[in-house]
């Protein structure tokens, strides 16, 4: 299977052998679980 990315609307690639820090996986873990509070936040509000 092919995937094809479009450049214009998504940008440059980033390279996947990219070395991350340990800081920036933190950063991206911590972004995700500020997500999913949000989201549950949200679903709360609504069933009230």
């Amino acid at each position: 299977m092919t995937i094809h990315h479009d450049k214009l609307a998504y940008g440059k690639l980033a390279k996947t052998n990219e070395e991350m820090s340990d800081e920036d996986i933190l950063k991206m873990l911590k972004s995700l679980e500020d997500d999913e509070e949000e989201k549950e936040d949200k679903k709360e509000d609504a069933s009230k």
